[in-house]
């Protein structure tokens, strides 16, 4: 043959086998095998071919047939169906195997969501007993972009429930669609799209966000830049400044406690004025360790007696020294103050050193006050230590948090998402926005009808889980609660149409931010869509307040769910709080009467406002209805909650 001919034969095979590679249809990653298709609705596919390109879906004998646009994408509406399968599903050469027709759920949210049933009370158990082919889950892996993205970056499969797929799961969302599959009998699709230590604002669309200024100056710098893009010019913005930077920071390096060395200070250190977080004094999205550096000057008579250092909060990590020698070093805690004694034998006549060490895993970092905290006491001798401190730049590394950039996550884990159907949305998180719960309300209207809209589905249900309660049980009234003003926040949000609230309020701990009882969580989930979604007459909610009418120095409150109202004779107080006009609560006594409860303090003559379990952590729950279920914390008054100014 010829050799010109074999050539041209050769280079005509490898174009034909190019062509059928390339006319290949690519569909988005939320589709596979195993999965659920929400049952009942009319079912979108979509994905990408060459222009042009026809494409041809086939399932359950029926045929969809269209063609890629001139973007080279292609979208397939098929007609509802039915609860049931499993079926085939096939898209030109691709073939989904297991397709089930049920009721899919997407769960989001930020690390209680995302907490992995291997970590849960009794979850052992539970995965070894996980075998339900009616049960289908989906874990979307944790990412951010600064532009919507069409696909989800990290491939995932589809899975059966099953010991070997789902203890890495959310607990909370798979005890819910368990409790599901086994009271409605239909099969069950879990989508899981959480992301810890997030806040609200990083789930929400851009436009959605467009009235509120404090997000748009970090928009504006990243104009149409992606997260790499953004990154690679904040590198070489920094290094103008500092130099080189190392940015492969290592994790034992960044948590090293035990023998940090400390760097020796010259003058040529950078001066940053403290409080505030470094983000906000230079050092965007930078992450890793900074030495930070101040003198002061004692007396003779400020050296008698051991002193105080306290240095406010400091994220993440920090390890403390005074005179060179170490006072200790703090746990990856950024709301812990930082406080220490001193002794005597340390300080000294003249200039005297305070050294900190600042490690910041992700999101903001730095010594953040407030500066009321910022103080070194010696004998009556209180000296302020804010202002200007001296700091070096030991390693870091250049990152952009979710925190940093609003609807990052939206973009990334939510907007690839949004085009299939779903039975509601599960909605767990708020954790990372107790410090601005005042502004949580909005949020979360904003971020319910956003999804409605970008989902067009316009009443989509949506279950949200108040937060629990957490941190110390105080012996005081938290008449500025922020948690609790926070889950005021999401109680409001429920009352939009279509919208159920999920209380939790006797399932946290004290100290520890990740409860690990979830079975009950998921459970009481399970029974709120119940209730809401499918129209069930089951037991979903404690007391709900209802009215207050002031009789005789008394408040008289009345409730909805109030059937069978019982008291935890284990309660160490009622929970309740009382005020007069001047607005100073005082703990209030409280009786049941019926379905009602006289509420009232002899410190207050003349109530007007009463709160109940309105505190980050009221302790046991009082308060229960005849199905075991705890009273929501309510207030009725509408009095402006003061909060403390923290940076974000």
């Amino acid at each position: 043959m010829n050799k010109h001919l074999k050539v041209l034969l050769a280079l005509g095979l490898l174009l034909a086998i190019s062509a059928d590679v390339m006319a290949k249809v690519r569909l988005p990653q939320i589709f596979g095998s195993n999965m659920v298709l929400q049952r009942d609705k009319p079912i979108a596919l979509w994905g990408w071919a060459d222009v042009g390109e026809k494409v041809t879906a086939k399932f359950k004998g029926s045929n969809y047939t269209t063609k890629a646009n001139a973007q080279g994408k292609w979208q397939i509406e098929m007609k509802a169906a039915p609860a049931g399968g499993p079926y085939m599903l096939t898209i030109n050469e691709l073939s989904l195997e297991s397709i089930l027709l049920g009721d899919v759920f997407l769960c989001s949210g930020q690390s209680n969501m995302a907490f992995m049933l291997m970590k849960a009370d009794g979850g052992e158990k539970d995965i070894a007993n996980a075998d339900n082919q009616n049960i289908r889950i989906f874990n979307v892996n944790r990412d951010i972009e600064f532009q919507p993205l069409e696909d989800l970056t990290k491939k995932t499969p589809w899975q059966v429930a099953a010991p070997a797929s789902v203890g890495k799961f959310s607990a909370v969302a798979y005890y819910m669609g368990r409790k599901l599959q086994k009271e409605l009998n239909v099969p069950i699709g879990l989508v899981s799209s959480a992301y810890g230590g997030t806040v609200i604002e990083g789930f929400i669309s851009t436009p959605s966000l467009d009235t509120i200024q404090r997000l748009k100056p970090v928009l504006n710098q990243i104009g149409d830049k992606n997260q790499k893009q953004y990154i690679a010019a904040k590198v070489v913005e920094l290094e103008k400044i500092h130099g080189k930077l190392n940015q492969y920071t290592k994790t034992e390096v960044l948590w090293d406690t035990i023998k940090p060395v400390i760097p020796a200070y010259s003058k040529q250190w950078a001066i940053m004025k403290l409080p505030t977080l470094w983000e906000q004094a230079g050092l965007p999205n930078v992450d890793g360790v900074i030495w930070f550096y101040k003198e002061l000057s004692l007396s003779s008579a400020d050296i008698q007696k051991d002193a105080f250092l306290s240095l406010g909060r400091i994220a993440d990590q920090s390890v403390v020294f005074f005179n060179d020698v170490k006072l200790g070093s703090s746990p990856d805690s950024r709301d812990l103050i930082r406080e220490f004694t001193i002794s005597k034998d340390l300080l000294k006549v003249g200039t005297n050193k305070i050294v900190v060490r600042v490690a910041n895993k992700g999101r903001n970092g730095g010594i953040w006050g407030p500066q009321s905290k910022m103080f070194f006491k010696a004998g009556n001798n209180k000296i302020a230590i804010d202002g200007n401190w001296a700091y070096k730049i030991q390693e870091i590394n250049i990152a952009v948090h979710p925190n940093d950039v609003s609807s990052s996550i939206y973009n990334a884990m939510i907007n690839p998402l949004k085009s299939l159907q779903y039975k509601a949305v599960i909605w767990y998180q708020g954790e990372s926005n107790a410090n601005w719960a005042d502004e949580y309300e909005g949020l979360m209207k904003s971020l319910i009808k956003d999804w409605r809209k970008n989902f067009n589905q316009p009443q989509l249900p949506f279950v949200i889980v108040q937060l629990p309660n957490y941190k110390k049980v105080q012996n005081l009234p938290e008449v500025n609660s922020t948690w609790a003003l926070l889950r005021e926040g999401q109680e409001k949000a429920s009352h939009l149409p279509n919208a159920g609230l999920v209380n939790i309020i006797d399932l946290g701990l004290a100290n520890d931010i990740h409860p690990t009882d979830k079975f009950p969580v998921g459970e009481r989930v399970a029974a709120k869509v119940q209730q809401l979604v499918y129209g069930q007459n089951v037991a979903a909610d404690g007391p709900i307040f209802k009215a207050m009418k002031i009789e005789n120095g008394k408040a008289i409150i009345s409730f909805n769910n109030a059937e069978g109202l019982a008291v935890n004779k284990n309660a160490q107080r009622s929970n309740f709080i009382i005020a007069a006009k001047d607005k100073k609560f005082v703990w209030a006594q409280a009786k049941i009467v019926g379905n009602t409860v006289e509420v009232w303090s002899e410190d207050v003559k003349e109530p007007v406002a009463v709160r109940y379990a309105w505190a980050d952590n009221p302790g046991d729950n009082y308060l229960t209805n005849s199905n075991g279920l705890p009273m929501r914390p309510f207030r009725t008054d509408n009095w402006k909650i003061d909060l403390e100014i923290i940076p974000r």
